[in-house]
């Protein structure tokens, strides 16, 4: 008897279209299986063995940099003020040389690239540390990815882009954080004599700019290099933030807590509508129910603080019901938008 092996697609089919498909008919385990096997939707050996392969170079590359610091660290008083810059400039230096000599996306290129973009952070605490400039821990995050995003742009990867996004944050973060009354930034906002929750809204209106980038990046050529996993990055930090702000003008005691409250709610109404509208991933309504119910349970706590008792179960009933409606609407959401994509 003469026996074929199933067929399968000439191009892998996206993820979404799949479910879609599983959805749409109702597929039992065994034909989801079986639809998985033709649709090529796993990973192959192969496939796999080359993650790790670039999951390892990558380890080796930043263990590289992360060597460098600590071999100056650990002989900081052998080494002179030269040598310590000659040594981290040389690494520099050859890093350039390797994406150029092979042009991202290359890969000896992309990591050349992304070799220069940690080095810059490397060289620019080295200065501060020899010469004792008297900067804010901030400023020197600020310079650094400043200074280092030509090395991100050309890159034209989404791990350089991911490791610029953290080390915008963490300045911002600083800045926010510790208040500091000093430094360029604080020259720009100076004027306006925010109170810390207001400040908090600099640092996410610039990461919902850049989640609206990458948005507007999806319909360009640009769109491999930034993928959605960014958006969502830059937008959680975003959503992160506004939590932050809202939980500050909700237990605090500032003049301008009405207003922050209200600025938060109207961009996660914003959000929420951009993203009931596109109809493709629940991720930003995920995120902005998540800082719903932080702040609701802030606020609740501040309203009961002075009734233990009441305070105990009100809190444990409303997270556990506050959770189980968001989770269930956010599914709901999930399998409309699957089974009726835009």
């Amino acid at each position: 008897m003469h026996t074929t092996s199933p067929a399968t697609v000439d191009e892998p089919i996206d993820r979404d279209s799949l479910d879609a498909l599983v959805a749409h008919h109702g597929l039992g385990v065994a034909d989801v299986q079986a639809t998985l096997e033709i649709a090529r939707a796993r990973p192959t050996r192969e496939e796999l063995g080359r993650f790790v392969v670039v999951l390892l170079r990558l380890s080796g590359v930043l263990s590289m940099v992360a060597g460098i610091v600590f071999f100056i660290a650990a002989n900081w008083a052998g080494l002179g003020k030269a040598e310590r810059f000659l040594l981290v400039e040389a690494v520099l230096v050859v890093s350039c040389g390797f994406a150029l000599w092979r042009t991202p996306p290359n890969s000896i290129g992309r990591h050349g690239a992304l070799v220069a973009f940690a080095t810059t952070g490397v060289l620019l605490a080295l200065f501060g540390q020899t010469y004792q400039t008297g900067a804010n821990s901030y400023e020197l995050f600020l310079a650094w990815s400043a200074l280092g995003l030509p090395f991100v742009m050309a890159a034209q990867w989404s791990v350089a882009w991911g490791a610029w996004l953290v080390v915008l944050n963490v300045a911002l973060s600083l800045f926010v954080g510790s208040r500091a009354q000093d430094g360029w930034l604080w020259m720009v906002v100076a004027g306006a004599n925010l109170e810390h929750s207001a400040l908090l809204l600099l640092p996410m209106m610039i990461n919902y700019s850049l989640w609206g980038i990458r948005e507007y990046l999806e319909q360009t050529r640009w769109v491999m290099s930034v993928p959605s996993w960014l958006g969502r990055l830059a937008l959680g930090f975003g959503v992160a933030y506004a939590t932050w702000a809202g939980m500050r003008a909700i237990l605090g005691t500032e003049t301008s807590a009405r207003a922050v409250l209200l600025f938060v709610m109207v961009a996660f109404a914003g959000i929420v509508a951009y993203t009931i509208k596109k109809r493709e991933d629940v991720f930003p309504v995920a995120a902005v129910a998540a800082s719903l119910i932080v702040l609701t349970t802030c606020a609740l706590a501040d309203a009961l603080q002075k009734h233990d008792e009441l305070l105990f179960l009100t809190l444990t009933v409303w997270l556990i019901a506050s959770s189980a409606v968001s989770g269930r609407l956010i599914m709901k959401l999930q399998r409309a938008w699957t089974d009726t994509p835009p």
